[in-house]
């Protein structure tokens, strides 16, 4: 008899953890749903306002676009997860979190109106990571994990300016690779989506958040990726929006990575963010070896290599998104696998150097290409 019931509870658990995780399911894809519906509905109202005080980025020098587009995306992601999340999750860390969005959204919208000078977008960044995620948020890297051995290596008093130093580079690193239609917006999905699997049931991070910017980031891709019924992008995110994207993606995986409840380890995070860090460091020392700033603007990031190989741009998206998930895989299955933190730091950097050696042959590639002709 005891056999009996104890049988019957053990059934009654596995259908009432299969009933909690059909409901989180049903309650995060309605708050998604509701998401992607507030930004839609935001971009619509922001294009022509856009439009009629001039805030749109005008085609010409570097940029492939013919027409003048609107810079609304990051507002209006912006706007809906500041907004629902105002409602949903009301807390001093949620507090930060607007904070170092809002902050980085008037930042972004400045400079996509007029240049703001490098010194005084870093202070701001630095503001908005300092303030906003490690003092308000008190979201910031505490260890480093097993990258040097079979102990953890932590940060100590170190851990404040790491974590601005590492959330700055990572914000700098999303802004950069926001130069092609969905670009930006495709890999925050991938990063988004990961996240959210993994901490489904756990204290990791906030899934409501995480919904939240799935859906309005989805909102706005409506709007700006090229489809049949849309041949070209009809909203760019701007400097404001990849930044903002910057800071939140920032933010989450952080909150994954450290802390009892981590669903990810610190190297993993690396992985997860492999191509916009190859593609940005192999930039800013090359710029360096030019004679160039580090930070000034040109046309030799990777998606402008696929695009000069011959991939038409949706082709390069398609390919640009595909490096990015094998590094993404490639980190994520090595940890499932209990490959040592250590194995992968050193993984990563032998990848990073054969990055930047293919980089550099397919360059050569191209030159030589444009050479042939006048030859």
């Amino acid at each position: 008899m005891s056999d009996v019931i104890l049988r019957r509870d053990k059934s009654q658990n596995w259908f009432q953890r299969g009933l909690n995780g059909s409901c989180f399911t049903m309650i995060n894809t309605f708050i998604g749903l509701i998401a992607f519906a507030l930004s839609a509905a935001a971009i619509l109202i922001l294009r022509p306002l856009c439009h009629k005080i001039g805030h749109v980025d005008h085609p010409g020098g570097r940029k492939a676009h013919s027409l003048a587009t609107p810079l609304c995306g990051g507002l209006a992601i912006a706007l809906t997860v500041v907004l629902l999340g105002i409602g949903m999750v009301p807390s001093r860390q949620f507090a930060g979190f607007a904070f170092g969005i809002t902050v980085l959204l008037v930042l972004g919208a400045l400079d996509d109106r007029k240049h703001v000078p490098a010194p005084v977008r870093l202070a701001l960044q630095t503001l908005a990571v300092g303030a906003g995620m490690c003092f308000f948020g008190e979201v910031y890297l505490q260890n480093l994990g097993a990258i040097f051995g079979a102990e953890d290596f932590e940060l100590g008093g170190h851990a404040i300016w790491f974590s601005i130093f590492a959330a700055v580079g990572i914000i700098n690193a999303v802004n950069m690779v926001d130069g092609m239609d969905g670009l930006a917006g495709g890999f925050s999905v991938m990063i988004v989506a990961t996240i959210l699997a993994l901490a489904a049931g756990t204290s990791a991070v906030n899934t409501v958040l995480l919904c939240v910017t799935l859906g309005s980031v989805l909102g706005f891709l409506a709007f700006n990726l090229r489809m049949p019924w849309q041949k070209h992008a009809r909203i760019f995110l701007g400097d404001a929006g990849s930044l903002v994207l910057g800071f939140i993606l920032t933010w989450f995986t952080i909150q994954a990575a450290q802390g009892p409840q981590a669903v990810i380890e610190p190297i993993t995070a690396v992985w997860l963010f492999g191509l916009p860090l190859a593609d940005t460091v192999y930039l800013m020392v090359s710029r360096v070896m030019r004679g160039k700033s580090p930070l000034a603007a040109d046309s030799y990031h990777f998606h402008h290599l696929l695009q000069r190989l011959g991939l038409s741009p949706g082709w390069a998206l398609y390919a640009w998104l595909a490096v990015a998930g094998a590094f993404m895989t490639a980190g994520l299955a090595s940890q499932a696998l209990g490959v040592s933190e250590a194995t992968r730091c050193m993984a990563f950097v032998v990848v990073f150097a054969g990055y930047c050696l293919a980089t550099n042959a397919l360059w050569a590639r191209v030159r030589q290409r444009v050479l042939a002709p006048a030859a």
